[in-house]
């Protein structure tokens, strides 16, 4: 898994891959970054010529930063959007030039911020997902690359893996050891492998506006990510994309059945309805610029599995779930599986672990993605209540503090759990971010010095297994010195102290959070969370142990019928 991917030419090709992905929307496109990032060879087909124009989804969250920072592009990311702790506030009003409802500041101090920034090394931003497309396209690594204008009509099985045929302006052929499936929520290629979809109950049908416009003299000094608008004509939020470039995207539900034939069967007058949600006329309305309409419905979808029958296909992102917007978990969960997913096909490609490892793929991210789609409809269903309620504007503003969760979720960003107890959520808080070693969760940030440098604690187990441990620990050194590799992956050992020559605990955080005691080592996986936390009183057979349960543990999910 050395080679690069070889360039196809201009009339098409037959390629060689590790891995074959299909589609280049954020969870597609951060898989082949992932994946690269292990030496794993890897091809993205996208129908596609380029990236969308229209927004979508808008926010990224902490975790999906920290993972972006992994990839060295986190500082163009925020650079394309806007920092959201500049826009931390979500405003009610009649009308954006009108009455303000009420509001609920996100960020409400700098005490609040600055325990954001205890929590990450990365804060999160309102960047459109079409740009961080584009970011992670512009910035694709050796072994990996991205066929565009080419749709995958056929996945076959071969003896090694599997043929994935493309049509198009250039007819490609990808045989793969695996393939990802990252085609989104309607890619046709999952029921053909036997990927058989599951959906909930539609909650509703949208409309979106993406527009320019310079509406500074009515969002200065209360500057905010969302703007719910609530008046005879439009009910619906007026969504921060990049004020600094005047662009906006206004979305509006249909909430009656009168609403679904105006704005869906009806020429409905999309100027008309953006005059309504500000509150002004478009002649006064600086640079007002319509660039795209779409209707979707909004809803959960999912897979019966995520995984082939014979194992050689995986869905990922939309692919392999769906929910509604109201939370902003889409794109982000969506990243997250990528890269959960592509250090167990590197540590399998590699002859390191067994093909069983793939299965905790599903294990694990299963419950977390269920818990965003819950988490997302409660939300769609509190803010249909909202958009439909006459309530007197003092009762609204009274209650609008009971809405936190939908907007307020550092909790549910950074503290859920692979390892949740019997009948225990997979995310305990949804508002507040509880730091915790334990197996299971994301291990937490902290500073450390290394050589005049300042590093996380994140950073420590980029492309490999990291042991980190205290300054009694010093023989987990010997044993990763021993054992350099786990699974095929990188073995390394920290031994952080508060003033040791290697890494140093700045602030004492470290030793607080993870609270080791004597030779205590806490084993950290190649996606950042804690696989288990080790004594030290045998430590080679302690880390053998950790590893053999991750790999056998736990039930194998009941797969489809595989792909001919």
């Amino acid at each position: 898994m050395t080679a690069a991917v070889p360039r196809p030419p201009e009339t098409g090709a037959q390629l060689e891959a590790d891995v074959v992905v299909i589609g280049a929307g954020p969870t597609g496109l951060a898989a082949a970054h992932f994946l690269a990032g292990h030496g794993v060879r890897t091809v993205v087909l996208e129908q596609r010529p380029a990236p969308s124009g229209h927004p979508r989804a808008t926010v990224l969250n902490s975790r999906t930063m920290e993972l972006l920072r992994h990839l060295g592009i986190d500082a163009e990311v925020r650079r394309a959007g806007v920092p959201l702790e500049n826009t931390a506030r979500i405003t009610w009003c009649t009308e954006l030039s009108g009455t303000e409802l009420a509001s609920l500041d996100i960020i409400d101090s700098a005490h609040a911020l600055m325990q954001r920034a205890v929590n990450s090394p990365a804060l999160p931003v309102i960047c459109s997902q079409n740009r961080v497309e584009a970011l992670l396209v512009d910035r694709l690594p050796e072994h990996a690359q991205v066929i565009r204008g080419v749709r995958a009509e056929e996945l076959t099985r071969t003896p090694t893996g599997v043929r994935v045929t493309a049509s198009g302006d250039r007819p490609t052929v990808v045989e793969a050891r695996y393939a990802v499936l990252a085609e989104g929520l309607h890619g046709p290629l999952r029921e053909k492998v036997g990927l058989r979809r599951t959906a909930a109950t539609p909650l509703g049908r949208l409309l979106d506006i993406h527009f320019s416009a310079d509406l500074s003299p009515w969002t200065a000094g209360r500057e905010s990510a969302l703007y719910w608008v609530l008046n005879d004509t439009v009910r619906g939020v007026l969504i921060t994309v990049d004020p600094k470039r005047g662009e906006w995207l206004l979305e509006i539900p249909a909430l009656t059945p009168d609403e679904e034939h105006t704005y869906f069967e009806q020429q409905v007058d999309h100027l008309k309805l953006i005059e309504a949600a500000i509150g002004e006329s478009g002649e006064t309305i600086a640079g007002l610029r319509i660039h795209s309409v779409r209707n979707w419905v909004m809803g959960s979808t999912g897979l019966a599995s995520w995984r082939s029958a014979d194992g050689r296909v995986l869905a990922a992102g939309d692919a392999a779930h769906t929910f509604p917007p109201t939370g902003g978990f889409g794109m982000n969960t969506g990243i997250q599986d990528a890269h959960n997913l592509a250090w167990k096909l590197a540590a399998v490609l590699r002859g390191g672990a067994p093909d069983t490892l793939l299965d905790s793929y599903e294990r694990e991210r299963r419950p977390v993605a269920e818990f965003n789609a819950r988490h997302s409809e409660s939300n769609a269903l509190q803010k249909r209540a909202l958009l439909q309620s006459d309530a007197d504007p003092t009762e609204f503003a009274r209650n609008i503090e009971q809405h936190r969760p939908h907007f307020d979720f550092e909790g549910q960003a950074l503290g859920f759990t692979y390892a949740p107890g019997p009948g225990e959520p997979v995310v305990q808080n949804i508002v507040t971010y509880l730091p915790t070693a334990q197996p299971g969760h994301r291990a937490p940030h902290t500073w450390l010095d290394r050589a005049g440098d300042r590093i996380s604690t994140t950073d420590l187990a980029r492309t490999g297994f990291a042991l980190l441990t205290g300054a009694a620990g010093a023989v987990w050194q010997q044993v990763a010195h021993d054992r350099p590799t786990v699974l095929g992956l990188p073995l390394t050992a920290a031994v952080i102290t508060a003033d040791g020559p290697q890494l140093r605990d700045v602030n004492g955080a470290f030793a607080d959070i993870y609270a080791l005691h004597g030779p205590e080592a806490v084993l950290v996986r190649p996606d950042g969370h804690v696989l288990a936390r080790l004594p030290g009183v045998a430590p080679r057979q302690e880390l053998r142990q950790a590893v053999d349960r991750m790999v056998n543990s736990g039930p194998v999910p009941t797969r489809a019928e595989g792909p001919s």
